[in-house]
């Protein structure tokens, strides 16, 4: 009697949980189920492939994007922040230092500085969608000219995919664009 109390309670709660979502990360066996203990003699057998572990987590993938930065004359422009960011996170390029510092964090790992040729590569590990944004800034003052801060859309397609995922992990897309910007 105490068994079937105990097996009946385990059952409401595993189906509670299962309801919330919550589920166990492999397949549950009894100990009549379980290999018996490997003998010197006898070779232990691999698990199924037919159990399956639950995984937890969300899609992600990488993007990246690579280029150059030109002003209105054509010429590469040194010294501009080029920025990543997923739709999601609320940002204007004008007032970017005030904030978050999470959020800050995020964009500092999906941002990289232009070098003498206007060159640069910013990447991010996020969520699989079509569209991500770009924003460029002018961190460097005076020193190459004052351009205006912008943002703009960059999409994503299938024909971007330079490496395909599993599970998971969806992958890499790598997007190559020229940003023009503007003097002030």
């Amino acid at each position: 009697m105490k068994i079937a109390y105990l097996k009946l309670k385990n059952w409401l709660l595993l189906s509670a949980l299962g309801v919330l979502g919550l589920s166990a990360c492999g397949a549950a066996k009894t100990a009549a189920e379980e290999p018996a203990a490997a003998d010197d003699n006898k070779v232990q057998r691999p698990r199924p492939r037919d159990e399956i572990a639950v995984m937890y987590g969300v899609p992600t993938m990488n993007f990246t994007i690579k280029g150059k930065v030109l002003d209105e004359a054509g010429q590469p422009v040194k010294g501009a922040q080029v920025v990543l960011v997923n739709q999601t996170v609320d940002i204007e390029p004008d007032r970017m230092e005030e904030d978050n510092p999470y959020v800050m964090d995020y964009l500092r790992g999906a941002s990289d500085t232009t070098d003498a040729t206007g060159s640069f590569q910013a990447a991010a590990r996020d969520v699989p969608v079509d569209v991500q944004r770009v924003i460029v800034r002018d961190i460097d003052g005076e020193a190459n000219g004052s351009f205006a801060n912008q943002m703009f859309e960059v999409k994503f397609t299938e024909g971007d995919q330079t490496r395909p995922g599993k599970g998971w992990d969806r992958g890499d897309r790598v997007k190559e664009i020229t940003v023009r910007v503007e003097k002030k």
